[in-house]
């Protein structure tokens, strides 16, 4: 019995427990929540109380900033007023000076046109007695004049004519005099001021390359190939010949280095140069290589030709030139390989475009004009074995077709005085190209064959009917030939020009070109 009851009161014990532990699970489930929102209300209040004071925080130092900024602002604004202000102050006293001046103006302009009133009425007297006295004058002078006339019995037109005659010779005399007095000293300070002007370009000039040596002979070292080539049965030289541009090919008996040598002149340079180099090529070789000749003067003649174009640009480039068309860039490369008087004519147009540059810009003239008629003044040299006439026609008619301007043309053309043309940029072209041909050492001209060769013009011009006088000029280029005009008549005049010529060119050596002058007068002369 006691068993039992202890076991029932463990079991309502348990039970007991069990509904007080579920009681208190279900009162704590339902009251943490409201504690837990209390918690979290006091948190957000914490919050929201110091974002309030930050806020405050931000406000008052915004506020301060602003302040300050309105005080910065104030100040500069008081600043600008107080520069304003004087400005103002300045201008106004500006304004009342200028007043003051205006005013002393028109007091001194009022004073000016007072007297010059009085100086009106002055002119206006001193008029009218220089009137009364001019026609005093003029009474008197008729009475003269009839007097005169009276008492040299003719008639006053006359003598007013004899005096106006007189009068005029006497001032044309002075003026005459006056005029050569005054070409004298022109001739006198021109001379000294192209002296000047001429030193200071040769002191400003110094060339810079060297002037390369000619060559336009191969020497026969092989005496096979010398027996080959003197043979019928291997045409090289024929086969050149037919190849080149009317270059003269041929054995010579004069020897280089107790060689025979194959001499090569005239034509086109750069055929001649390529010429040249293939026999350099082939004959060493024998003539078993002979066949190639064509292959291997194409070969040359195109390595010469793209050489030239270099060159031309080259050219170009160092004169700074712009707007030269490649056609006249390559000729002016291909001078390269052309001579006047052993004077290579690449170098020479070189440095003719040089000193014409420094010459016209000691004359005020264009220096970039000056510098492309000088480059291009002897581009015709390089195609006058084929067109006949003068190289600077030529040179000219050349430029011209490829586009280059009037002003360069007619200058080119103008250097030897084939177009007379005198203007400064013609003066500088023909000094600059005087300056380079004459400067020691430039060229070569033996006197003794200079003087052989002048003979030899003179003795063909000589053999002519009815010369009169002879003049050879400019280097042997010109022969100017006074004729009798009863032994040569007006219309024989042109064939008789052009016959001397012919044998000019048949019988002289010469390079270049010899332009022949025939000049018939017919005078007549009274003696009174």
């Amino acid at each position: 019995m006691d068993v039992n009851i202890s076991l029932s009161t463990i079991i309502a014990i348990m039970a007991i427990s069990t509904v007080a532990g579920y009681a208190f699970f279900v009162f704590m489930k339902r009251s943490l929540p409201k504690r837990l929102t209390a918690e979290q209300v006091q948190q957000r209040e914490k919050v929201v109380q110091k974002a309030l004071a930050r806020k405050q925080h931000i406000v008052e130092e915004s506020i301060a900033r602003q302040d300050e900024k309105l005080s910065i602002y104030q100040e500069e604004l008081d600043a600008q007023l107080e520069d304003r202000a004087q400005d103002l102050e300045a201008q106004e006293q500006e304004i009342e000076q200028q007043e003051d001046f205006l005013s002393r103006e028109e007091s001194r302009i009022a004073k000016i046109e007072n007297q010059c009133n009085s100086y009106q009425q002055k002119v206006e007297v001193v008029k009218a007695q220089l009137d009364k006295v001019s026609g005093d004058v003029n009474n008197h002078r008729r009475e003269l004049q009839g007097a005169l006339a009276k008492h040299a019995e003719c008639e006053l037109e006359t003598v007013e004519s004899n005096l106006a005659e007189e009068i005029i010779n006497s001032r044309m005399l002075e003026s005459q005099k006056r005029i050569k007095d005054m070409s004298e000293d022109l001739q006198t300070n021109s001379k000294k001021l192209a002296d000047r002007s001429l030193a200071r370009v040769l002191s400003r000039y110094e060339p810079k390359f060297v002037w390369p040596k000619p060559v336009s002979h191969v020497e026969i070292a092989n005496k096979k190939s010398l027996e080959a080539l003197s043979g019928d049965k291997h045409r090289l030289i024929e086969d050149l010949q037919e190849l080149v541009d009317q270059v003269e090919i041929g054995m010579s008996e004069e020897k280089s280095q107790d060689a025979p040598v194959i001499k090569l002149g005239g034509g086109y340079g750069i055929d001649k140069e390529a010429a040249r180099l293939t026999l350099e090529e082939l004959i060493p070789k024998g003539p078993g290589a002979w066949a190639k000749a064509e292959k291997v003067f194409s070969k040359h003649k195109r390595g010469l030709e793209n050489t030239a174009l270099k060159l031309g640009q080259q050219a170009v480039r160092e004169l700074h030139l712009e707007g030269i068309a490649p056609e006249i860039q390559r000729m002016v490369g291909a001078l390269n390989w052309r001579t006047s008087y052993r004077q290579n004519q690449y170098f020479h147009s070189l440095e003719v475009a040089k000193l014409a540059g420094i010459l016209a810009s000691e004359l005020d003239v264009d220096p970039q004009t000056a510098k492309r008629c000088g480059l291009l003044h002897d581009i015709g040299k390089g195609i006058d074995y084929r067109i006949e006439g003068s190289h600077a026609v030529i040179s000219g008619d050349y430029a011209d077709r490829f586009g280059e301007s009037k002003l360069v043309c007619d200058t080119v053309m103008s250097h030897h005085n084939d177009l007379v043309l005198e203007t400064p940029m013609s003066y500088v072209l023909k000094s600059a190209d005087t300056l380079s041909g004459a400067r020691p050492g430039a060229r070569v001209n033996l006197e003794e064959g200079y003087q052989i060769r002048l003979s030899a013009i003179e003795d063909v011009v000589r053999s002519f009917p009815g010369i009169l006088k002879i003049a050879i000029m400019n280097g042997g280029r010109e022969v100017h030939i006074d004729v009798n005009h009863k032994k040569v008549k007006e219309n024989e005049l042109n064939k008789y020009t052009q016959d001397i010529a012919r044998k000019i060119e048949a019988e002289v050596a010469f390079p270049g070109q010899i332009k022949v002058l025939v000049s018939r007068r017919f005078e007549s002369v009274a003696v009174a």
